[in-house]
């Protein structure tokens, strides 16, 4: 646990759980408040950004996926899973995600309270993910090979794969 004296009136505590909480000297509570809610506990594996609206999508170590709306600075949704998942991107739209696991690569909705998955896709570790920018493909990297997926049918044509990195794809842009 680290403290920092804000001002004489607060103290800042930042956990070993990466949670923030100030204490008001001022008020009749003692108790801790949270400075900002629901950091990941763990490592951030994968984040992107919505094109049409104010979200932020994170996914980590932790097992879970956040949804985060930074005007508001503060989260929106976040959704626990049995495995870790790699990577995650953002559908234009703002309403999907793709997020990357051990096993598969996971289409998910995203509703006003919940995330939840619709189809999976057979792709192993699967550690970058990314829409095109009008949001009918999108590209999946696992090892050294890039599959591109129509996101309405969720098919990869084998004419969409492209396996001639030399070495671990680590980025798509």
């Amino acid at each position: 646990m680290s403290l920092s004296f804000q001002t004489e009136d607060k103290l800042i505590m930042a956990l070993t759980n990466s949670q923030l909480f100030s204490i008001d000297f001022n008020s009749d509570s003692v108790q801790g408040e949270p400075l900002a809610q629901n950091f990941h506990t763990g490592e951030i594996t994968g984040l992107d950004v919505c094109i049409r609206k104010p979200l932020v999508v994170t996914c980590g170590l932790d097992k879970t996926i956040r949804i985060w709306n930074y005007q508001e600075r503060e989260l929106e949704i976040c959704s626990s899973f049995n495995e870790e998942p790699y990577s995650v991107a953002f559908h234009p739209s703002g309403f999907h995600i793709v997020a990357g696991f051990a096993d598969k690569l996971r289409m998910m909705n995203v509703t006003h309270n919940a995330i939840k998955s619709y189809k999976d896709i057979s792709i192993r570790s699967c550690r970058e993910v990314r829409f095109s920018y009008g949001g009918h493909l999108f590209a999946a990297a696992s090892g050294s090979m890039i599959k591109v997926f129509n996101f309405y049918t969720a098919e990869g044509p084998p004419n969409f794969e492209f396996k001639s990195h030399s070495a671990r794809v680590v980025s798509i842009a």
